[in-house]
């Protein structure tokens, strides 16, 4: 029973990103096509599957946001799965504020301790986490109120 308290405890913690703390940095990222999101205030990061249909809306949903923050924001789009097939759906949003971050050996994934996808993460050009939760729930409200700090 003690076990698998410490077993639950520990995954518990590993869910989450606390707020106001720095986040993993990209150190060992590898980039599609080699290309890097320039930086900007904020940072977007979306941890993305090609079988989860949530995480095909949460792609059409970051156009809108990077349009509301213009220059201010950048977005990653972090996925594990390693295919021709999920490389040619991301490519077409790759752009001077966009990029995916190819991680096949979950490193990202773990580092974050993602459990669930469409994850998301908002932070800021400290790389402290500002908002954390389910990607389909950010939305210009979110946005809004962190560009204009």
């Amino acid at each position: 029973m003690l076990l698998l308290s410490l077993a639950s405890a520990g995954s518990a913690a590993a869910q989450h990103i606390a707020l106001g703390e720095r986040i993993p940095e990209f150190r060992s990222a590898t980039w599609l096509d080699g290309h890097e999101p320039q930086q900007a205030p904020l940072t977007w990061i979306v941890f993305f599957h090609s079988a989860n249909p949530a995480c095909r809306t949460s792609l059409e949903r970051l156009g809108p946001l990077r349009a509301l923050s213009g220059e201010l924001m950048q977005a990653v789009i972090v996925v594990c799965e390693e295919n021709a097939s999920t490389e040619s759906l991301l490519r077409p949003l790759l752009s001077d504020r966009t990029a995916v971050a190819l991680d096949p050996e979950r490193k990202i994934f773990a580092a974050f301790g993602v459990n669930y996808v469409p994850y998301g993460v908002l932070a800021d050009a400290r790389n402290r986490a500002l908002w954390q939760g389910n990607a389909l729930r950010l939305d210009n409200s979110i946005i809004e109120q962190h560009v204009t700090r």
